[in-house]
């Protein structure tokens, strides 16, 4: 018996029918992986935007009445406290104060700006461009006025009795706080050219660029009172405001294949001036 072949019709059926599947196989795999390129791309641009929420939500959070010093659209200069305490006597030409524990690190980090303390009417008063130091054999001061100096285990849990340069600030018994000056501004990136990065400067400290790239639309609003309904535009009296809406639109680094831009991830949070006095 004579085993029949292929017709050349029936060949080229067969041929036309493995390239549309293997056509079809081939664009699956380049929308699958142009899906995964982008998933990717939108999850580093949030990353960007949650590290900048967690970063500004910190120092945001400390801030009192009086605190936010300058604002505009892009930029915002604010008073962060980073330690608190009651103040002792004055002696010589300083006041005294015991400060409760900090981390170390805390020390470490912060650039001292001033000094700022509880008056009677429960306002803070600011005193700009004061020095501090250790002074643990100033500790007498504080205990003449029934001022303890918190004692721990180890210097970060302890306490410290400081010297603050200047006369006269307020009572013994006052609580007052050490505070640094810090600016948020989004400005041109250093790190991906034509980019927008997050910038952070302390008051005689340092310049850095902590996070990039983000969209042009990056910015501030602000909270006035108890409204619900941030604005755009800088309030004329600063004391007003009780709250920033930080507008964080992040971008991926590279825009993902397949696209000619990067992804943006835009997180809009509001973050309230949780020390305020009223």
């Amino acid at each position: 018996m004579t085993r029949r072949g292929f017709t050349l019709i029936e060949l080229l059926v067969a041929m036309v029918v493995v390239g549309l599947l293997g056509l079809s196989l081939a664009r699956l795999m380049i929308s699958d992986s142009r899906f995964v390129a982008g998933a990717n791309a939108r999850l580093d641009a949030r990353q960007t935007a949650r590290a900048g929420l967690t970063i500004m939500s910190t120092d945001l959070r400390m801030v009192t009445d009086g605190g936010l010093l300058a604002a505009s659209a892009d930029s915002i200069t604010i008073r962060v406290p980073y330690a608190f305490g009651l103040l002792c006597a004055m002696s010589g030409t300083a006041t005294y104060g015991s400060l409760a524990p900090v981390d170390s690190a805390i020390y470490a980090g912060a650039v001292m700006a001033g000094v700022a303390w509880r008056t009677a009417s429960g306002a803070y008063a600011f005193r700009d461009g004061q020095t501090a130091w250790a002074s643990p054999s100033s500790a007498g001061i504080c205990a003449a006025d029934s001022i303890r100096v918190v004692s721990g285990s180890s210097p970060s849990l302890s306490g410290r009795v400081i010297g603050i340069s200047g006369s006269y600030m307020a009572d013994p018994g006052t609580v007052f706080y050490l505070y640094q000056t810090v600016t948020y501004r989004f400005g041109a990136s250093s790190t991906y050219s034509g980019r927008t990065g997050l910038w952070r400067t302390t008051l005689g400290g340092t310049t850095e660029e902590i996070l990039a790239p983000f969209d042009t639309t990056a910015g501030f609003a602000y909270v006035i009172g108890n409204s619900q309904t941030p604005v755009d535009s800088v309030p004329t009296n600063l004391d007003t405001v009780t709250g920033i809406e930080l507008h964080l639109d992040a971008q991926s680094v590279h825009a993902p294949e397949g696209s000619a831009a990067p992804r943006t991830y835009a997180l809009h949070t509001r973050v309230k001036f949780l020390n305020r006095g009223g």
